[in-house]
């Protein structure tokens, strides 16, 4: 797969319309004309088309292939593989995997363009801009419309300005010529909404308006709505082992979770109780590659951060961790492959569409969200209380696992209605989910430790090693105890918000 990066305008013309002179912007070659045959492709729903995703197989021109068009911030990232014949591969279709899922793939639009291709260079000979007067022959496979118009197109090329800046100007020179030639801005952006005759190939998302006396239930399904989304969006990510996409992926999962623990009298636990399982099921597996990850790159990095020790030290202790993280990474793409993850997917789509509500998500957020928060505080408390009693090491380190559970999901649950399109509370709540954050992170590196410490005293080790191994113990068991030694303090700032 190649990755490009797409930049370009388009603008609607007559037949009768004469390509406009761009000599005085720079120089001007002509690249002759090109035969392009398209099939576009999505599921039943139009899943792809809703987020503004394109698929498509093209011959012809210097990229025929398999495309996937993304929105980007600046234009559109276009994916490519090379052109086979039949059905999308697989290895087309992973990176949309999280929409398509199960489903059948099938041609919506077929699309002849005859394309003549003028390309205008800088004073060095450099490619700037692409200009593409294309005439287009359209059918909507559904209806069996065929629809036939004219267009122009402008797209960067690899010489253009590096600047955002710069590159506005040069397509805005350009522009200035192609109106003046009597072209109009293209009221859609794609040729494949102009083939299913729309304007665009999904309609603009108004974000709500939302404050502390819209309902918790409002509030809340916004929350779970932009966390579904992102947990889509790191979905192709894990598929190809981008780094920190597993950790990313598994906290949206934890959030998920916590919001359908935390706010419980807002949803109907019939179905927020099976989605959560659902969620635990899958956020153990991706917990298993998760952890030796960290474990594996924390053994590096303890090496690299202590004078005298060799890097190989830190290799040879991470190789143990790398191996698990390996079979770990695979059982999450078989995972993310099956029948039970698609169908979780399609559950909590329909929650997002039709949340399941209980008598609880009509009250006031601004009544309902305190109350949950605070009961999710005495949680941690009690909890703490627990480890405090503990009378010995053993006993201590899964007590203090458990307070780390319950502050991340104080945390979590804060942080929803403090971000976002859901974000109506402020300062207060912000602030707790800090102090929150202080205590999980102090005992999440607390536990770290421990476990690095179990794999010191576990790993072979030649004679060479056995001193560096014993002074990272030394390093580790030193770091844990001032873990420990902090955590009161940042238990106790967590306690003034009761």
């Amino acid at each position: 797969m190649t990755t490009h990066e797409e930049i370009e305008r388009k603008y609607e013309v007559d037949e009768h319309t004469s390509v406009p002179r761009l000599d005085g912007i720079g120089t001007v070659e002509l690249r002759g004309e090109v035969e392009l045959h398209a099939e576009y492709f999505d599921t039943p729903g139009g899943d792809l088309a809703s987020r503004r995703i394109v698929l498509r197989r093209r011959s012809g021109g210097d990229d025929e292939g398999w495309h996937i068009k993304l929105p980007a911030p600046h234009g559109r990232t276009e994916l490519h593989w090379p052109l086979t014949d039949g059905d999308a591969p697989d290895s087309v279709l992973e990176p949309i995997r999280s929409l398509v899922r199960d489903q059948e793939v099938r041609v919506v639009a077929r699309i002849h363009t005859r394309r003549t291709l003028l390309h205008l260079l800088g004073p060095d000979g450099a490619e700037l801009l692409e200009f593409a007067d294309d005439v287009v022959s359209a059918s909507d496979v559904n209806t069996g419309i065929l629809r036939i118009w004219r267009e122009w197109e402008t797209e960067l090329l690899g010489g253009a300005p590096e600047s955002p800046e710069e590159r506005s100007a040069l397509l805005d020179a350009v522009e200035q010529q192609v109106l003046a030639a009597g072209a109009t801005p293209a009221s859609s952006a794609s040729k494949l909404a102009s083939a299913l005759g729309r304007t665009s190939l999904s309609e603009d998302r108004v974000a709500p308006s939302l404050d502390r006396s819209s309902t918790a239930g409002e509030v809340l399904a916004v929350a779970i709505e932009a966390l579904v989304e992102e947990l889509k969006q790191l979905d192709p990510k894990v598929r190809v082992d981008q780094a920190d996409s597993v950790h990313q992926m598994r906290t949206r999962i934890r959030r998920l979770r916590s919001l359908f623990a935390s706010y419980r009298e807002v949803f109907d636990r019939a179905v927020s109780g099976h989605i959560r399982d659902e969620l635990k099921q899958l956020g153990t597996v991706l917990g298993q590659a998760r952890d030796a990850e960290v474990m594996r790159d924390r053994s590096r990095a303890i090496a690299a951060d202590h004078d005298g020790i060799p890097a190989e030290v830190g290799d040879h202790l991470a190789d143990a961790w790398g191996g698990d993280y390996g079979q770990a990474h695979s059982r999450v793409l078989a995972e993310l492959s099956g029948e039970r993850y698609f169908r979780l997917l399609d559950s909590l789509d329909e929650f997002v569409r039709r949340p399941a509500l209980a008598n609880g998500a009509f009250e006031s957020a601004g009544e309902l969200i305190p109350i949950a928060l605070a009961r999710d505080l005495k949680r941690v408390v009690r909890r703490a209380r627990r480890a405090d009693a503990a009378s010995t090491g053993q006993e201590l380190i899964p007590l203090l696992h458990e307070t780390r559970k319950a502050a991340k999901r104080l945390r979590y649950a804060a942080e929803a209605v403090t971000e976002g399109d859901a974000g109506v509370f402020g300062k207060r709540v912000r602030r707790m989910a800090f102090a929150a954050e202080a205590v999980h992170d102090l005992l999440g590196e607390h536990r770290d430790s421990v476990r690095m410490q179990q794999h010191l005293r576990a790993t072979p080790s030649t004679g060479d090693y056995a001193f560096q191994f014993g002074v990272l113990h030394e390093v580790e068991r030193h770091g844990a105890a001032l873990c420990l030694a902090e955590y009161p303090a940042a238990l106790a700032a967590l306690r003034r918000f009761r």
